[in-house]
């Protein structure tokens, strides 16, 4: 599976990652092609398979899934906030 659409973690992105930070976005595994929220308490990916996408609609037309812990929770997947 070569999914890789979306824009690479940055450094700010790896770190809310890492430390399960509940953001706006969603990332997408690329090895895996799940997507989770910010903040999904699920295991962490290795930053290489990372993307990150504004909206889980944009995760979902990459071909990505929703990952099954973010959905058991029952929050909805982040969506960008209009200014």
């Amino acid at each position: 599976m070569a999914l890789t659409d979306g824009r690479e973690a940055g450094d700010q992105d790896w770190l809310d990652v890492l430390g399960k930070v509940a953001r706006a976005g969603v990332y997408g595994v690329a090895s895996t092609g799940i997507y989770c929220d910010f903040g999904c308490p699920s295991r962490t990916p290795l930053r290489k398979n990372l993307r990150i996408f504004a909206a889980a609609e944009q995760a979902e037309a990459a071909g990505y899934r929703r990952c099954r812990r973010c959905a058991r929770r029952g929050v909805p997947a982040w969506t960008e906030v209009s200014p």
